[in-house]
């Protein structure tokens, strides 16, 4: 179902709760592509549809990923990272019309769940390294305000 995205900061910056087998996985992953799909985003976080969970969807375009499916990421952890590469221009579906300077790792390794609750652990780099550390941060209560990187 497509839902209404939250943009209320205060809100975005609570750190969501675990998922547990107990919560309506599919269901939610479900809202988050439907979601997705109706907007120009690489990812989108239960949180930024009302739901506290740490579940994120992202699918990059293909000209930017291999990944046709995209992926569900479920109580993700980013475990090993690079040095942080060049300053990034980026935006969030919570905040139309904004674009803020954040400085993001260009190699991330990543522990979490599919959709099926089974444990993945994944590498990822480019333009994926940057939009999976942005949806962890939602998971976090992180927004992109939070990441504003100012040059001295």
């Amino acid at each position: 179902m497509i839902k209404k995205i939250v943009c209320d900061r205060k809100e975005l910056s609570v750190p969501c709760e675990v998922v547990t087998k107990n919560d309506n996985i599919t269901e939610i992953v479900q809202d988050l592509k439907d979601t997705l799909a109706t907007k120009k985003g690489w990812g989108l976080t239960a949180n930024q549809v009302g739901i506290n969970k740490k579940i994120s969807y992202i699918k990059l375009p293909s000209s930017l990923s291999n990944n046709k499916e995209g992926w569900v990421l479920i109580n993700a952890i980013i475990n090993d990272k690079s040095e942080p590469f060049r300053a990034n221009s980026e935006a969030c579906l919570s905040f139309p019309g904004i674009t803020v300077t954040t400085k993001r790792y260009a190699f991330i390794v990543v522990e979490y769940l599919d959709e099926k609750l089974v444990q993945k652990t994944s590498i990822f780099q480019g333009y994926e390294a940057l939009a999976v550390q942005h949806e962890i941060d939602h998971t976090l209560g992180i927004t992109i305000f939070d990441r504003k990187w100012v040059s001295k």
